[in-house]
């Protein structure tokens, strides 16, 4: 069939397309100021008509110079656009208001136009696409100018002092190493990073710290840090600490990445820095067989022209690949010229100059660091250089096997490890005999991390002062362990951690010091709290070192259970990391089973720490099970208590709000019991009570338990403790559902300050106050306000916590929704997408705020009209609610019905009738059919059964559901010349229906029953700007 535009000629096809285009335009300005409004998409397209007519105008005006090719490729766009103006006619047929219509005609004619919206976004869809297309032709016609756009920018940082991180005050008695500085130097200037290789003792780390004094003088300017690299935890550690002293903001109290924080800020800052990563020696740590993004130092180092990275190791290996296969600069043991040198400085003065020097130094291996030790030792025992150059030789026949025990390594020279241990083993003998507590400092040493162990944990219980401190002066004379700045921590090096641990293995008492730690911190590592978050940061890495290299031995069964326990509590109750917590609960109380009675209450109490973090990962069947289960076998009352108490929390985390209800109501009488009115724990209880009522929408109970537990704790906690300021944030949040805004805001205004005051303004508690305190302001249509507030809060949150946490998501989803509220629907549908992703990966898609979030990112997508990308949300939304609530919860329900509606906007009549039959089935056995949700539920199938033309069955649907409505309006609406939008719209399409079946008389039957309401064209316009 021969193409319409061929055969009647592409100018008159244009010219008709114009004419209707023009008529199309007047239609709709006539319409627009007789009703005041058109719906959203009819105003769309009356802009966009204008412009198609200029396009069509301007290809006509060419058209004799088109080719035939040209024509060819022009026809079907221009077909489509007369096609579409086609049907917008005949829309606008059925909707416009004539001019002899009444105020009553006209608005039922706007309902039937607010029907045909999505068609008539549609055919704007389309028309706009050809517009595009039109509008490319017409530009290829003339020359086009690209302007070349260059753009600089940097990142606004503010100014900053040089930072100099160093753990060590320089060696004033550093000697040597002229030639590896001058190497290291000379590479710097063609690479940006260089490393350096040796074996252990060799004096790698004091060459990098003498080589960071000397950079620091030729670079006044510049940043320097300094980076154990040894275990993960230090590297953290480290960058943690560059972070801090970058001055990003709130950094000691953030659970954010720190690690890909630092790492941009260094790539991407104004600032040149030199960088030194000490002890890089595992090569697993840096390139994992199996890596995973977080995992691997390697992929988290930074890349900048601005920087420059040392690298120190034992493994030459990882030297190269960090360095881009360029091979380290090889630090070998120092020559007799410089280790004379060395071992001159460090004796005094009267005993330098001694015979056997060389041979000495010769038997050391010419390493720094057993010259080092050697020159201690002499010192601090008196020995001349031939009295301990005896004492090493003598050792030579026992000392091999220890040699080969535990360093084996191909790329170290065999004489060399056994000079070094050799110095090692008669400082260990001698330590043990004349100073053994020290020598149990050493031993407990080599069985934690090495690096950062506060002193405090060295002390046992009621040591005298005198005592620790000449224990821990002696391994510092033999260069054993080093302080660290602040004087308050210790540091071990990591050969003499290893020959330590090998040492103790000789003794067989390996096994025996790897348990002392587990008894040690299991005693020391508190139950993780705000007041406790410091301690447990620092005694955090040396509990992971302990627990990992604890041996299954029946004695410390109950140590390593405890000390997992409170591990796992700090990883949940600080970090917010509730899959580490979970599988820390889930090993301690596998140790408590195995050798405790199941009713033993150590053992039932760490079900309680695992059913918390359960119920926060979507396992609240599971909790909810295992605190029964321990409820069954708790013996002790106050233990039971605790136990109900948590269930009360599980199954309100969990939306079973009548369940939680019960016990807290339980567990406030047994308190109550126990404990008296007036205990802090009753009091918890009633808080608990007070926040189910608050869920369950009794704001007048819960109210009044807010206040009384308010007044408790202010009385006997103080105004400004942290759980009286949470009590008065959750009044002011149920003030806020009680409609009473103006107390909402002054309460969370007082809890914010008071917050802001003793924690600081980027604590969590703090941004849950403001974050609150934005809701409100949010309802009191002070949005603009309420959205800046929000954003700070959810900033912080992102920061100090992480975007993950459950935390940063609630907040998330409250600035979304205000985003889209506000007019700016991208950013708020974004954050919306992001708290579902989150919470889904956080909790699971069962629970009940992921399907909330869910719920709120589909009614958006709906609200926008943006049906195709709602229908995906819906179906998994409504599939997930009905596995988790049930087909027949109301909330299932709802979401079907507006399903439904996202449906028949698509078209989908089919499966739209599905789903409201299924809605009206089930809203008619638990509501009735007097409910006006059910009614509209009728009127919406309705609706679908027009739309498939089964016009009959449509009619009598909407005829039920008017019939309804006349009742409502006879017997109160009508005398007082009322009418809802409601009932407009089910008038307006049954009488639309009736008309399109030809019944005229029923039409004028049916416009007597219901005469014009006054005021109805007002009504509408409304409705319609709505």
């Amino acid at each position: 069939m021969a193409d319409p535009i061929t055969i009647v000629g592409l100018v008159a096809t244009i010219i008709q397309l114009v004419d209707f285009g023009t008529k199309l335009i007047l239609r709709l300005r006539e319409a627009s100021e007789r009703i005041g409004q058109v719906p959203a998409a009819f105003a769309d397209i009356s802009i966009r008509l204008p412009l198609l007519i200029d396009c069509l105008n301007r290809i006509k005006d060419d058209a004799g110079g088109l080719s035939e090719k040209t024509k060819t490729g022009l026809s079907p766009v221009i077909g489509s656009c007369l096609d579409q103006v086609k049907l917008l006619d005949d829309i606008l047929v059925r909707v416009t208001p004539k001019q002899e219509d009444s105020d009553w005609k006209i608005g039922k004619k706007t309902i039937i136009g607010l029907g045909l919206e999505s068609k008539v976004q549609k055919i704007d869809t389309i028309i706009k696409d050809n517009i595009q297309i039109l509008t490319l032709y017409q530009s290829i016609k003339s020359p086009l100018v690209s302007p070349q756009w260059t753009a600089a920018l940097s990142a606004a940082l503010p100014a900053a002092s040089p930072i100099f991180m160093l753990p060590f005050e320089r060696d004033s008695n550093f000697v040597g190493r002229e030639e590896t500085i001058f190497q290291i130097d000379k590479r710097f200037a063609d690479h940006s990073r260089v490393a350096v290789a040796g074996i252990g003792g060799v004096g790698k780390s004091q060459v990098a710290i003498e080589y960071c004094y000397r950079f620091r003088q030729a670079h006044p300017s510049t940043h320097v840090f300094w980076i154990y690299a040894s275990t993960y935890a230090r590297f953290s550690q480290a960058y943690e600490e560059i972070g801090s002293k970058l001055g990003l903001p709130n950094w000691d109290s953030t659970k954010e990445n720190k690690i890909d924080l630092v790492t941009k800020q260094l790539n991407e800052g104004p600032f040149s820095w030199f960088m030194v990563i000490d002890n890089a020696d595992d090569m697993n740590l840096f390139y994992p067989e199996k890596s995973t993004v977080g995992s691997s130092i390697a992929r988290q180092l930074p890349i900048s022209s601005g920087g420059k990275i040392l690298i120190t190791t034992r493994d030459s290996r990882v030297g190269e690949r960090l360095t881009n296969r360029k091979a380290p600069i090889k630090i070998l043991p120092m020559t007799l010229v410089e280790a004379t040198h060395l071992l001159y400085s460090k004796l005094p003065d009267e005993e330098r100059f001694q015979a056997g020097i060389e041979e000495l130094i010769g038997e050391l291996g010419f390493l720094p660091l057993a010259i080092t030790q050697a020159a201690a030792f002499m010192t601090e025992n008196f020995l001349t250089v031939a009295e301990y150059l005896k004492l090493l030789q003598n050792t030579e026949a026992d000392f091999k096997d220890f040699i080969s025990h535990g360093l084996e390594d191909p790329r170290r020279d065999v004489e060399s490890e056994s000079s070094i241990m050799r110095t090692w083993k008669l400082s260990f003998d001698h330590i043990q005999e004349q100073k053994p507590r020290a020598a149990e400092m050493l031993y407990f040493m080599a069985v934690i991390d090495r690096q950062s162990i506060p002193k405090s944990l060295l002390r046992r219980d009621n040591e005298k002062e005198i005592e620790f401190v000449t224990a821990l002066g002696t391994l510092q004379a033999f260069s054993l362990v080093n302080t660290q700045r602040g004087g308050e921590f210790v540091e071990l090096h990591r050969l003499v951690q290893l020959s330590t641990q090998t040492w103790l293995e000789l003794q067989e008492a390996l096994d025996v010091w790897r348990q002392v730690p587990v008894i040690v911190l299991a005693n020391r590592f508190p139950f993780a709290s705000f007041q406790s978050q410091k301690e447990c940061e620092i005694l955090l890495p040396h509990a992971q070192v302990a627990l990992a290299r604890a041996p299954d031995d029946e004695s410390i069964k109950l140590y390593r259970a405890r000390l997992l326990n409170a591990v796992a509590w700090y990883d949940m109750e600080i970090k917010g990391q509730w899959a580490s917590g979970y599988t820390r609960a889930r090993a301690a109380l596998s140790l408590y089973e195995s050798i405790l009675q199941e009713d033993d209450d150590e053992l039932i109490r760490s079900q309680n720490v695992l059913a918390s973090a359960m119920s926060y990962l979507a396992k609240s069947a599971e909790a909810e099970a295992l605190l029964k289960h321990a409820l069954g076998n708790s013996k002790n009352e106050s233990t039971r208590v605790m136990i109900i108490r948590n269930l009360g929390v599980v199954l309100f985390l969990a939306g079973k709000l009548e369940d939680a209800a019960n016990f807290a109501l339980q567990a406030w009488e047994a308190d109550e019991k126990l404990h008296g009115p007036d205990h802090e724990l009753t009091i918890t209880d009633m808080f608990n009570l007070a926040n189910v009522r608050h869920i369950q929408d009794n704001h007048e109970e819960a109210r009044r338990l807010y206040q009384k537990t308010l007044a408790f704790r202010e009385k006997e906690l103080g105004p400004d403790h942290p759980d009286t300021l949470i009590n008065i944030d959750a009044l002011g949040s149920n003030m806020r559902s009680e409609g009473r805004l103006e107390e909402a805001e002054a309460m969370h205004r007082k809890a914010l300050a008071a917050r802001t005051k003793q924690f600081g303004p980027r604590h969590t508690e703090t941004l849950i106050s403001m974050d609150n305190l934005s809701l409100v302001l949010s309802e009191q249509g002070r949005l603009a306000e309420s959205i800046e507030l929000a954003q700070e809060a959810l900033k912080g949150f992102d920061e100090e916590l992480s975007p993950d946490h459950p935390h940063s998501l609630t907040a998330a989803v409250g600035l979304g929704l205000r985003l889209c509220r506000a007019g700016d629907p991208a950013r708020g549908l974004s954050l919306l997408q992001r708290a579902c992703k989150g919470r889904e990966q956080v909790f699971g898609l069962l629970h009940k705020d992921t399907l909330d979030a869910m719920r709120d990112l589909a009614w958006q997508l709906h609200t926008l009209k943006r049906f195709d990308d709602a229908e995906p949300v819906y179906r998994r939304l409504i599939s997930a609610q009905e596995e988790f609530y049930g087909p027949e919860h109301s909330k299932t329900i709802s979401s079907t019905s507006d399903f439904a509606y996202v449906l028949r906007n698509l078209e989908k009549f089919v499966e739209a009738e599905h789903l409201e039959r299924k809605v009206i089935s089930i809203r008619e056995k638990t509501m009735g059919m007097d409910d006006e949700a059910y009614q509209s539920n009728v009127y919406a199938l309705g609706l679908d059964l027009a739309s498939q033309e089964r016009l009959s069955e449509a009619e009598e649907t909407l005829r039920r559901v008017l019939e309804w409505y006349a009742r409502q309006w006879d017997e109160y609406s009508a005398s007082r010349g009322l009418v809802t939008i409601r009932q407009i719209s089910v008038f307006a399409h049954f009488e639309d229906i009736l008309e399109r079946q030809g019944k005229r008389s029923e039409v004028e039957a049916l416009n007597e029953r219901f005469p014009e309401v006054p005021g109805y064209g007002f009504v509408l316009a409304d409705y319609g700007k709505g």
